[in-house]
């Protein structure tokens, strides 16, 4: 009696297990279905709207195109200056992280000192309108970036040191950027954009300002400003291109 008893409890747990693996089965298939299935969410591609970083090994582009303020009552004009560079999006798209390439220089006269320290206190990102083939003027009505702009940390921008060289007339520390936008900055496809990346050197002496360093090759067209130049004709374009991205993640 208790062997049958306990066959048949035997046989009721089978059934039991076929029953729950057949309600899984249904289960599994119907959540597959078209009709009535999950659908898993899908990933935005990466859009990589320019890039003009040189890589990481490559230490053979030293030039860099001064680009700071500072605290400091200017004497001349070149002590407030300011670089551009163009790019044209193929996509109408937004962008969320920015990155640069940049670094510090320090005159070698009248005793060398060795590549400098970071300085840089705040560093200012601008993305600009074109206006005739140059960035829209900041100091005629424009604003610091009249389509976005943004004042980060250097631990905002993830200023990184990279790699220094000592050269005949001045010795050069040499940093990568990346920064996450606040507020991601809305384009337009085909329309022409300038960026502007400026240091804030703060007060002191001004022994090692900052450079937006030259990049890979593109256009062969970006822009400088000063602190005097108080009107469109005080913006003149230059035959290089600056190292930065701009991407959509």
């Amino acid at each position: 009696m208790l062997r049958r008893t306990v066959v048949m409890m035997a046989v009721a747990r089978a059934l039991f297990a076929l029953a729950g693996t057949c309600v899984l089965a249904a289960i599994v298939a119907a959540c597959s279905s078209k009709n009535g299935g999950i659908t898993a969410p899908t990933v935005a591609s990466e859009v990589l709207v320019h890039d003009t970083m040189n890589l990481a090994d490559d230490h053979s582009v030293l030039d860099i195109e001064a680009s700071y303020r500072t605290t400091i009552t200017p004497i001349i004009s070149n002590l407030e200056p300011y670089r551009w560079d163009d790019f044209t999006s193929s996509v109408t798209t937004t962008i969320r992280t920015v990155s640069w390439q940049g670094g510090y220089c320090a005159a070698r006269v009248p005793v060398p000192v060795g590549p400098p320290t970071a300085r840089a206190i705040s560093f200012q990102v601008g993305f600009y309108s074109d206006s005739n083939g140059r960035p829209r003027n900041p100091f005629n009505g424009g604003g610091l970036g009249d389509v976005y702009a943004v004042t980060l940390s250097p631990a905002e921008a993830h200023e990184q040191f990279v790699f220094e060289a000592m050269g005949s007339e001045a010795d050069c520390a040499y940093y990568d950027y990346m920064a996450v936008l606040p507020i991601p900055v809305s384009l337009t496809a085909g329309t022409r954009y300038w960026l502007l990346i400026r240091a804030d050197l703060g007060g002191g002496p001004l022994g090692s300002p900052w450079g937006w360093r030259v990049g890979l090759a593109d256009n062969g067209i970006s822009a400088s400003g000063s602190f005097r130049s108080i009107s469109l004709a005080g913006i003149s374009t230059s035959p290089r291109d600056l190292a930065f991205s701009l991407s959509s993640q």
